[in-house]
C-alpha cells in the first residue's frame, strides 16, 4: 500500500474485529457494521481483493472494493434517484458505529427505476484523540471524536431488498 494514507483505529476496536481471509463476491443481505469494518481493515493484508477497473451494472448482492482515487466507482451504469434539482444524485450520508465507536462512513443511494434496489458505499474514518466539546445551548460538555480523513479504499455493496 505504498503512498496511500493510513487509518489509525484504536487497538481495542481492531482486536474485536474478526480476522478475514476472503472477501465474498456477493452477499444477499446487508452486512453488519462489524463485518464492513473487518473487510476494510483486512484489506491491508489482501490487496488482491481490490478491483482495479470499474464494473458496469454489478449484479444484485455484489460486494466490490475500489480505490476511490483510481476508479470512479459511482459511474456504475445504474440510474440513481436525483435531488430535486434533477442534476445530482440523492445520497444519504451516515457515520456508523462499531463497538460503540464511530469509525465508518456510509453513503446510500436508491435506484430511480427499481425502488427496492440500493447501492451502499462504506469507508473507514480516521479517528483522532477525544476532545471536549461544550454545547452552547445547554452549557454541558461531552467528549467527541474528531474525524480527520476518509481513506482511499471503499467497499461498495449492491442489493435488491424486496419488501
Amino acid at each position: 500500500n505504498k503512498g496511500s494514507r493510513k487509518v489509525f483505529l484504536p487497538n481495542k476496536l481492531l482486536e474485536s474485529l474478526p480476522r478475514l481471509s476472503r472477501l465474498p463476491h456477493e452477499c444477499l443481505r446487508w452486512n453488519t457494521n462489524e463485518e464492513i469494518a473487518a473487510y476494510l481493515v483486512s484489506f491491508d493484508r489482501h490487496e488482491e481483493w481490490l478491483c482495479c477497473s470499474l464494473r458496469t451494472r454489478p449484479k444484485n448482492g455484489s460486494i466490490i472494493l475500489y480505490n476511490r482515487k483510481k476508479v470512479k466507482y459511482r459511474n456504475d451504469g445504474y440510474s440513481w434517484k436525483k435531488r430535486k434539482d434533477g442534476k445530482t444524485t440523492r445520497e444519504d450520508h451516515l457515520k456508523l458505529k462499531v463497538k460503540g465507536m464511530v469509525c465508518l462512513y456510509g453513503c446510500y443511494v436508491h435506484s430511480s427505476i427499481v425502488p427496492t434496489f440500493h447501492r451502499r458505499c462504506y469507508s473507514l474514518l480516521q479517528l483522532s484523540h477525544t476532545h471536549t466539546h461544550t454545547h452552547t445551548h445547554t452549557g454541558w460538555s461531552s467528549p467527541r471524536v474528531c474525524v480527520l480523513q476518509n481513506p482511499d479504499i471503499v467497499l461498495v455493496h449492491y442489493l435488491n431488498v424486496p419488501s
